[in-house]
């Protein structure tokens, strides 16, 4: 199979897409994509730092019909919209799956589910409803598959259905069931979710992709947006809220500055002399260099990273430099912050905050020090060399020493 010629024609599907959708031709022109024979279909794949669209060529150019190739892709994209292919840890895979097809395939309009794609009508006895979360679709799926094995189902075994599907109670939804599991490959591959057992990539994941949405989004003049399914445009402005920094950065980094009382005077021609009336004149710069302290232990789970790191944008854009330091019960890694997420958090480990003053005995002095943790440690006994503010997730902790006290709400999902 020429791969050229596939890639010609998801390229011609995109322009397609571009012309009448153009949201998801925007988040596509985003994605890099993988023709590859390793897959039956088509995928996402989460490689540790983008999300990747990988494509068999020769299915996609002689077995899917040329109307359907639009389909396909719309639907992958709906699969990052809504940012599924970051599995909770505690679903099962299959059946997380079909949950959320089940999603996706009710906002593929104008366009069609392909023939034997899930949809909720497949269970009529589970009194599924339209336009709801895939967590509510795989909880009452999760019940369903449970009642099959109870009476007999085994994944992957081809029997009869007859008696096995009849005591579930449930019988055409049990049979549905296990078609789509057999047929699940022909679907789509979702071999390359991630599997949520590391709490800190998923969150960096996300992450990354909110940043693809949004991305999307602004490409887009404001009269197209009212195009966008009512869904869809829920889930961006999540993404958007969770971008917003709890605490106002332009006061917090104001009010450190100016306790610091950090400043250094450089000369510039642009201003004349107040006492001569000559250049070069003097400039007062007050200093706004901030040390983040990130707590990345083994209690703080991916939406503690993704408010933490929404603060540290917070203070980044109010105009401070921003230098992280990520630390457990040691420091990590450290490095300056320019405004993009980093690829992975260095961490997991039990939580000590005292080896982040220990190291800053050694570096250069600091405005300010944020410390955002959950606050479920061992008090320092180190005083840091600048003012320090405590940014706490936990609500029920002793306060921590050196530094005022401020909560972070976080809204757990």
């Amino acid at each position: 199979m020429n791969f050229q010629t596939a890639d010609d024609e998801i390229s011609r599907a995109s322009f397609d897409l571009l012309l009448k959708e153009p949201f998801y031709a925007h988040v596509m022109a985003g994605l890099p994509r993988v023709l590859s024979e390793e897959v039956e279909t088509i995928g996402l794949d989460w490689n540790g730092q983008q999300v990747v669209l990988t494509v068999h060529p020769e299915w996609f150019c002689k077995v899917l019909a040329s109307p359907h190739r639009k389909v396909v892709l719309k639907h992958e994209i709906l699969h990052i919209v809504f940012r599924h292919l970051f599995r909770p840890a505690d679903r099962f895979a299959p059946i997380y799956s079909i949950a959320a097809d089940l999603v996706v395939n009710q906002l593929l309009d104008p366009l069609s589910p392909l023939v034997g794609w899930p949809t909720w009508e497949m269970f009529p006895e589970l009194g599924l409803q339209p336009d709801q979360t895939v967590e509510v679709y795989y909880v009452a799926l999760a019940q369903l598959f449970r009642k099959m094995q109870q009476a007999g189902y085994e994944v992957g075994i081809d029997r009869s259905s007859g008696d096995w599907a009849e005591a579930t109670g449930s019988p055409q939804s049990a049979k549905a069931m296990a078609a789509l599991l057999k047929g699940r490959s022909k679907r789509g591959d979702d071999a390359g979710w991630h599997d949520g057992q590391d709490g800190i990539i998923a969150a960096a994941g996300r992450y990354a992709v909110g940043s693809l949405l949004i991305r999307a989004k602004e490409r887009m003049p404001p009269h197209q947006w009212g195009s966008l399914p009512a869904a869809l445009l829920s889930e961006l402005n999540l993404i958007l809220a969770e971008r917003q920094p709890k605490l106002d950065w332009k006061r917090v980094v104001r009010i450190f500055c100016a306790s610091s009382g950090c400043t250094k005077i450089r000369h510039t021609i642009k201003r004349l002399s107040k006492r001569y009336g000559t250049r070069p004149g003097i400039k007062v710069q007050r200093l706004q260099r901030l040390l983040v302290a990130i707590d990345t232990s083994g209690s703080i789970d991916q939406e503690m990273i993704q408010a933490f790191f929404a603060e540290v944008h917070g203070a980044w854009r109010a105009g401070a430099t921003v230098h992280v330091v990520e630390c457990d019960a040691e420091v990590q890694r450290d490095y300056p912050y320019d405004g993009r997420l980093p690829s992975f958090v260095a961490g997991g480990g039990g939580t000590a905050f005292e080896p982040v003053f220990r190291w800053m005995l050694n570096q250069a002095k600091f405005d300010g020090c944020i410390y955002l943790t959950d606050g479920c440690g061992p008090a320092p006994s180190t005083r840091p060399r600048c003012k320090l503010l405590w940014l706490i997730t936990g609500s029920e902790v002793d306060e921590l020493p050196f530094g005022a006290n401020l909560n972070l709400e976080i809204n757990q999902s």
